[in-house]
């Protein structure tokens, strides 16, 4: 099969040590490319037009715990280890509780929401051969595993990650590993083992261990990112101002933004990338309210069964330190604008708090009002890993290259959407 290898998440011309840079933008994108630019000693900035950094990966403390307005966690991988290690900041694992994943079936948790025939199927997908390149992870699902697995189990992972259906999911942007083992082999078993033969031997041994923390939460890895930046840091400053200099500019804004440092072709194609509008709510209820409570992780749902929330995180489950008090439960659950109500963005709090609600109340019956809500919406969340933008990546790294050879983009859309993998991408620096 021929899957395009896709560029380096850092698109356009390969960075170069000898030169000086200016990393546009102090979200974790332009954080992280900081932090191992200096220690591989290559001069740079990063400047800032917001007057604090870390974007939109922030943490705030209310009366009965934390919570997190975007990621609650990332995944354990070496580069990260070094990182906190070298930070001084102790990762914090996920407790014993949280290790239970549920998908909702019928308004019920269950742990396997399959039949025994389901589960043969499931089997049997790794005997498939693989005949024709699948373009989206809709075409992925149904070919391997059919519609009632694509929509009960894929679906909604799916969902709760990129915020989007399959069916609007690039399958060689969401699947990187999987799509390149299968230019190897036209089998999914074949497949798999090729993205399980890539990572050091520790990386390996730590593998499944779960979504991890800090014990102040995600914040914590921003602020001692800016404390050992902050002689390297000027915030306040608009980038655009660079727009016309000869300065080399790494550019680790949205897309939406970044746009802005270009014309013509390259302006067009920022202008389309696609962004999906989310609502994160976290709630705090006392643990008495919940009669069929199950410790877990959390909870998917897949969108047939008629829920606006389309999943559910256990926050007090997963790590210590969440809530303050031991009689509280902490859930935060999340919404995709468009996924019922396409106007639900522009909901009041409180409409939305009594949304979530009345769904909470239709898995664990009458839970009553929350203690503490907290809504935050992003009306442009998760960049769209589309087909258009998977075909983008490579025009864009074409054009950079040639007609703007002292630009970079580097962001959750150019390839890399979680912590971990933009970590790997811009270790190879230190």
């Amino acid at each position: 099969m021929n899957y395009r290898k896709k560029p380096s998440s850092i698109l356009g011309n390969n960075i170069d040590k000898t030169k000086s840079y200016i990393i546009v933008g102090a979200g974790i994108s332009g954080l992280l490319l900081g932090y191992y630019f200096k220690k591989a000693k290559i001069s740079f900035k990063i400047i800032e037009q917001a007057n604090q950094v870390g974007g939109i990966l922030k943490t705030e403390k209310t009366k009965f715990g934390l919570i997190e307005k975007a990621a609650n966690g990332f995944i354990w991988c070496p580069e990260i280890q070094e990182l906190c290690d070298d930070l001084g900041i102790k990762i914090l694992s996920p407790r014993t509780e949280s290790k239970a994943r549920f998908i909702l079936k019928n308004k019920k948790l269950r742990k396997i929401p399959l039949s025994i025939f389901d589960g043969l199927k499931l089997a049997g997908a790794f005997l498939k051969k693989h005949k024709k390149p699948f373009v989206t992870l809709e075409d992925f699902g149904r070919f391997y595993f059919g519609d009632k697995i694509t929509k009960q189990v894929i679906t909604p992972a799916f969902a709760g990650i990129y915020g989007a259906s399959l069916n609007e999911l690039s399958f060689p942007a969401t699947m990187k590993k999987i799509a390149e083992g299968l230019n190897e082999t036209p089998y999914l078993m074949g497949a798999l083992k090729h993205m399980r033969s890539g990572g050091s031997d520790l990386e390996k041994k730590k593998r499944g261990s779960g979504t991890h923390s800090f014990e102040r939460g995600m914040s914590e890895l921003t602020e001692q990112l800016f404390e050992f930046l902050s002689d390297d840091i000027e915030l306040g400053i608009d980038g655009k101002k660079f727009k016309e200099s000869s300065d080399n500019l790494i550019i680790t804004t949205p897309a939406y933004v970044s746009k802005d440092f270009f014309e013509d072709n390259m302006y067009e194609l920022l202008n389309k990338v696609r962004y999906n509008s989310m609502i994160s709510s976290t709630l705090f209820f006392k643990k008495s309210s919940f009669k069929k409570f199950k410790p877990g992780f959390g909870c998917l749902i897949p969108p047939n069964e008629g829920l606006t929330i389309i999943g559910i995180l256990f926050n007090s489950c997963i790590f210590q330190h969440r809530v303050f008090q031991e009689d509280i439960i902490s859930l935060t659950c999340m919404i995709r604008d468009g996924s019922i109500d396409k106007s639900i963005i522009s909901k009041s709090d409180n409409e939305i708090t009594e949304i979530i609600v009345k769904d909470l109340s239709e898995i664990y019956g009458n839970i009553g009002f929350p203690l503490e809500v907290k809504t935050t919406r992003w009306e442009k969340g998760f960049p769209l890993y589309s087909p258009d933008l998977y075909e983008s990546w490579f025009e864009m790294d074409e054009i950079l290259r040639k007609k703007y050879p002292n630009r970079n983009l580097f962001g959750n859309y150019t390839g890399d959407i979680s912590i971990r993998a933009m970590s790997q991408a811009v270790a190879k620096f230190s």
